[in-house]
């Protein structure tokens, strides 16, 4: 060989050897920029996993809060029904109550009351269970009702049947049932 072909020889050891470096450089450049990229991304799926991981537990934190309440709104509600059944019962039975009983209701609603000329309306057949001493001074009335009774002064009535009773102390009797039916945990 020449000297001519050792030199290009030489020229192109040395150009292929920088090819070569250029190459490998730049194969380390892209691996470098190809890790990054991958690190990059595996940090923001896992942003966005833990995003969705919590949006997630807080949705079914919600649901079953919304659900627990929606259940014991239905419990509240039977609760409620059953009190107001029951309600409706004692209603039914104070109604029907006999004559005994009856007066004795009477005479019991009417302790306090004052002497009076006001008029009483009581549950229709049973005027005559009454006398004149019982009803401190009232007078009967021809008119009859068939749930408790009723005194009408001029203007004034004081209403003394068994639903206005019931009604003016429901909160209160619903209290009693509901004690009485379900334990403190039920209610």
């Amino acid at each position: 060989m020449n000297n001519l072909d050792l030199i290009l020889e030489s020229i192109k050891n040395k150009a292929e050897e920088e090819k070569n470096q250029i190459l490998d450089q730049a194969r380390a450049e892209a691996k470098e920029i190809t890790d990054q990229a991958k690190s990059k991304a595996s940090e923001e799926v896992k942003i966005i996993m833990d995003k969705a991981e919590k949006e997630a537990a807080t949705t079914l934190t919600n649901e079953e809060l919304s659900s627990s309440r929606r259940g014991r709104d239905i419990k509240i509600k039977a609760k409620n029904e059953l009190i107001d059944q029951v309600i409706d019962k004692v209603l039914a039975e104070l109604k029907n109550l006999d004559g005994p009983t009856y007066k004795k209701f009477v005479l019991n609603r009417l302790e306090g009351f004052p002497d009076s000329s006001a008029e009483i309306i009581l549950r229709g057949g049973e005027d005559f269970a009454f006398d004149s001493s019982d009803l401190k001074g009232l007078r009967l009335a021809s008119e009859t009702t068939n749930d408790g009774f009723i005194i009408k002064d001029g203007n004034v009535t004081y209403d003394n049947s068994f639903s206005s009773i019931i009604e003016y102390e429901r909160d209160e009797i619903k209290k009693i049932i509901s004690d009485a039916l379900f334990t403190k945990e039920e209610i």
